[in-house]
């Protein structure tokens, strides 16, 4: 496409394995009249459109047994826009030394473009109770921004602090039909994620040696040659490193 070679960095995937990693933990407990907990269930999220869970609510299995157990959390993206107040430089570049296949080369790769991803988590439950324990576990996090750590660009080893902005919460009652239908109560949250989508991936040489000429002094013919070089020539950054000046005194003329 457009003339480069594939690449991918499962960046958008990693974007929804945060999100998603955000509430994959959440639980409820039912207790009797006296406080006492007499179950603990861990909700079960998935990727996937609410409709999707909603029509199986009322579906019985072969075995007699309800096609869905509530309650539920699913989450999916739900659009993607442009952040132009976010945007950076055309030219500006992010480097790092390759030290997995040459490390006499850098990786390269110019500034990222930054993109709002929209997610939208609802909640699913037959019970108010159920539905506002889960909320009140998800919403005292978010004021309204909570920041998730996200591996974005590998061979450079970019981890950038990603903001997670909670945008609204909507509630729907669905009790259609008769009294046999099952009730379900609906919270949908909606969050904004300010991710980043990078170019294609480049590598470069190191610049290991530095040369300068320099004229010397109450002469009019003579230039004096500084060669620059690291020492070890192939150390890394993190080694203990340091330079080494050689100089020719008759380097040449002038003209």
């Amino acid at each position: 496409m457009l003339g480069n070679p594939h690449y991918y960095r499962s960046t958008i995937r990693n974007y929804v394995i945060a999100f998603g990693s955000m509430f994959n933990d959440v639980q409820i407990k039912r207790t009797n009249s006296a406080g006492a907990v007499l179950s603990t269930i861990d909700v079960p999220l998935a990727y996937g459109p609410t409709q999707k869970y909603l029509s199986r609510i009322n579906k019985i299995n072969s075995d007699g047994e309800p096609a869905l157990v509530l309650p539920r959390m699913s989450f999916e993206i739900s659009g993607f826009a442009y952040g132009p107040d976010r945007k950076l430089s055309k030219v500006g570049k992010i480097t790092k030394q390759n030290h997995s296949t040459d490390i006499n080369k850098k990786n390269v790769i110019y500034n990222p473009v930054p993109y709002d991803i929209t997610f939208t988590l609802s909640v699913m439950t037959k019970n108010a109770d159920d539905a506002t324990q889960i909320v009140e576990q998800i919403l005292p996090y978010f004021t309204p921004s909570f920041i998730i750590p996200i591996k974005e660009a590998t061979e450079v080893g970019i981890v950038r602090d990603t903001p997670l902005t909670l945008d609204s919460v909507d509630y729907q009652d669905e009790y259609e039909g008769d009294y046999l239908s099952r009730r379900s109560l609906i919270w949908t949250l909606g969050f904004t994620m300010n991710g980043f989508l990078y170019g294609l991936p480049r590598e470069q040489k190191l610049i290991r040696t530095a040369i300068t000429n320099t004229k010397k002094t109450n002469t009019t013919d003579q230039f004096t040659k500084n060669t620059i070089t690291t020492d070890p020539a192939t150390a890394a950054k993190t080694d203990a490193w340091s330079f080494i000046n050689t100089f020719d005194e008759d380097f040449g003329d002038v003209s």
